[in-house]
């Protein structure tokens, strides 16, 4: 057995939360801006476009060239923000990426098969907060505040609906690696492996690290009137990564919600069902709701129960 003294210390182990943090903003930056203008280079020879003459073909959704560039850049712009710095801080602040961002870790299948359930039995209550947003009202003197979140909600809409329009087995696998893999992967390694833990260093409490890293992981999405479910749906994968240990058990979940969209976008394409994704599970019935709220935390508490009071044993 190798002894401690001769172990690695981590390059930048000893710095402050807070200065953790901010060297994880300008990595997240610095990261960003190479890995773009990197995939911008080789969108020349790839897609024989040139964004650096001509931008104005990314506004073009009904040419299909462009959207296959859009869709091209989304991959490469959520590996540069979320994937590379998360991996790198893992690096910089542990020693080791796997242990420090919890994907060494595995849990229980029940664990993973409460998970799935979790996020098909709160899409009532996701759809209700969904509706309680969308009643955003701002006072008249930010106005302008709010026709620029109204209209950065509109374009994101237009993006969203514009990718998810496929009808292929082929649009269909590079939606889901685009929309379901890359973002459950990244986003989860940058949030709950990063970020998560590096509020909890600072605060020296976990619930204030679960609502602060879920209050920006809806706010980052920049999609205002969205903001309610997904802070939900970010509280609900923080408890999950604290209370297992390991982060693929809120990539599943993140998976499986960001898969559902594409699969039920898919299906209504093809004519197989005329639900759209933003209604599927929805309901104004205060009993389905109510409902969904119960097994939610029923679920949530079974996975707590198993994963902290009894190993705890």
């Amino acid at each position: 057995m190798i002894s401690t003294r001769f172990m690695k210390e981590p390059i930048l182990g000893h710095l402050t939360p807070v200065a953790k943090l901010f060297f994880f903003i300008l990595l997240v930056i610095s990261c960003f801006i190479i890995i773009s203008l990197a995939g911008v280079l080789f969108a020349i020879p790839l897609f024989n476009i040139n964004l650096f003459k001509d931008l104005s073909i990314i506004n073009d959704f009904d040419n299909p060239s462009s959207v296959s560039l859009l869709k091209y850049l989304q991959i490469i712009q959520s590996i540069g923000l979320f994937i590379i710095p998360a991996i790198l801080a893992g690096i910089f602040f542990g020693g080791n990426s796997s242990g420090y961002l919890g994907i060494n870790k595995h849990s229980v299948s029940s664990v993973f098969l409460a998970t799935f359930l979790i996020m098909f039995v709160s899409l009532p209550v996701i759809s209700w907060l969904t509706s309680i947003n969308e009643m955003m009202r701002l006072p008249e003197t930010l106005k302008g505040i709010e026709q620029w979140m109204k209209e950065t909600e509109n374009e994101a809409s237009k993006i969203t609906e514009t990718f998810l329009n496929v009808n292929t087995t082929g649009g269909l696998l590079v939606n889901i690696l685009m929309i379901a893999v890359i973002p459950s992967l990244g986003e989860e390694l940058f949030f709950r492996g990063v970020l998560q833990r590096l509020f909890s260093e600072w605060f020296k409490n976990i619930h204030i690290a679960v609502l602060i890293t879920a209050f920006v992981f809806g706010a980052i999405h920049f999609q205002f009137y969205g903001m309610l479910p997904r802070i939900f749906l970010g509280i609900i994968f923080g408890y999950l990564f604290y209370w297992t240990g390991s982060l693929w058990v809120p990539v599943f979940a993140h998976f499986i919600n960001n898969g559902t969209a594409v699969f039920i976008s898919y299906l209504m394409n093809r004519g197989f069902i005329s639900t759209r994704y933003e209604d599927f599970g929805s309901t104004n019935n205060v009993f389905l709701i109510t409902g969904s709220v119960f097994l939610t935390g029923f679920l949530l508490f079974g996975i707590y129960w198993k994963e902290v009071r009894v190993s705890a044993r």
